[in-house]
């Protein structure tokens, strides 16, 4: 009889013989000593990543983990660098670009068998059938300094009232498709799920915002903390997760979501194609959507969890949509990503044209 051995039958074997090799009785001795790289993002998501889960793992694992901050088009951009000899293992990206990895095959379908953490998973966020799952979800709005009265609506930001005291997100990070949406929605009247689809025809109104702006910013961290300090009125359009820990913190910045809607947010982690130490890898993303990352990264970084079944603190839920039925009650939305990646490159141009110093 021949028996195929790999490190789940050599342990089991090993233990049924009294085997004495030493990493027999070691948990997770498969690791010892392996390294992988990963692809986080900064913010407080990044802080918690690098401080609370990375270490624990590592102990846990024998491992090393390399944590490398970048945000979602840089990441892609490093994928696409790398292709022929991945660097990455594991790679965090926004849900706007997990069927785009798919689809240059930069990555490859999750091994639900070796996660089971994914039985938690709200099936809505599991992307492009089993590439990539949510890990995090912001909320995406305006934010503003809590000394002013805030718009009620995103056509009053048109308003020259708001001239000179307005940061736009810049056009290379994705909120700034958001704002196309809503130029769009405000210019033809139109609900954010029909008015994506005429955003070509929009940018005249586009163009009008612009006596409104103050400056363009890369950072969603760096324009809410101008914010606070009154160096402009509001920003549009970013994610709660840059915004709500200073609020946590006692900043004079928050969010506020007009009556057009809000934006969903999904920050995702996705399985690099031919992996360094693919197994490590799995292991990892399995990790992050276990109870013990999630409620605690959710209640540090402000983010509604894709996962069920958690019981989180009174503050977050303040500040976070969850449950299941509380995003289905504010109606996120989440754009048509397949037909804005394909417009993506065109419609950032003409943001630049128009906003351009």
């Amino acid at each position: 009889m021949t028996i195929k051995l790999n490190r789940r039958t050599f342990g089991k074997l090993a233990l049924g013989a009294g085997v004495a090799a030493p990493f027999a009785f070691t948990r997770n001795a498969w690791a010892q000593g392996r390294t992988i790289t990963i692809g986080i993002w900064g913010g407080s998501q990044g802080e918690f990543i690098k401080r609370e889960v990375i270490p624990a793992f590592e102990a846990e694992f024998g491992c090393t983990v390399l944590a490398e901050e970048g945000a979602t088009l840089a990441n892609v951009a490093k994928l696409r660098a790398t292709a022929s000899d991945p660097r990455f293992s594991v790679m965090f990206v926004d849900d706007v670009v997990v069927g785009l990895c798919k689809e240059e095959g930069l990555t490859e379908e999750l091994p639900a068998a070796d996660m089971p953490a994914l039985e938690n998973l709200y099936p809505e966020f599991l992307y492009e059938g089993g590439y990539g799952t949510a890990l995090g979800i912001s909320l995406g709005g305006v934010f503003h300094n809590t000394g002013i009265t805030p718009p009620e609506t995103y056509a009053e930001l048109w308003d020259e009232k708001w001239a000179g005291k307005i940061k736009l997100v810049s056009p290379n990070n994705t909120p700034a498709m958001f704002f196309l949406i809503v130029a769009a929605a405000v210019k033809s009247g139109k609900p954010f799920a029909e008015a994506q689809y005429l955003v070509d025809d929009s940018f005249d109104k586009v163009a009008e915002l612009r006596p409104n702006v103050q400056n363009v910013y890369d950072s969603g961290i760096q324009a809410s903390n101008e914010v606070a300090q009154g160096q402009a009125d509001v920003g549009l359009i970013e994610y709660s997760k840059y915004v709500y820990p200073y609020t946590d913190q006692g900043a004079p910045v928050t969010m506020t979501y007009p009556a057009e809607g809000a934006f969903a947010g999904t920050n995702c982690q996705v399985l690099v194609k031919n992996a360094p130490e693919r197994d490590l890898a799995v292991a990892f993303m399995n990790r992050m959507l276990e109870p013990s990352v999630q409620k605690p990264l959710a209640e540090y970084a402000l983010i509604a969890p894709p996962i069920s079944g958690l019981d989180l603190d009174e503050k977050t839920l303040g500040y976070v949509a969850y449950p299941q039925s509380e995003m289905q009650a504010r109606g996120l939305f989440t754009p048509d990503w397949t037909m804005i990646n394909a417009k993506r490159a065109e419609w950032t141009e003409r943001l630049n044209q128009i906003f351009a110093a």
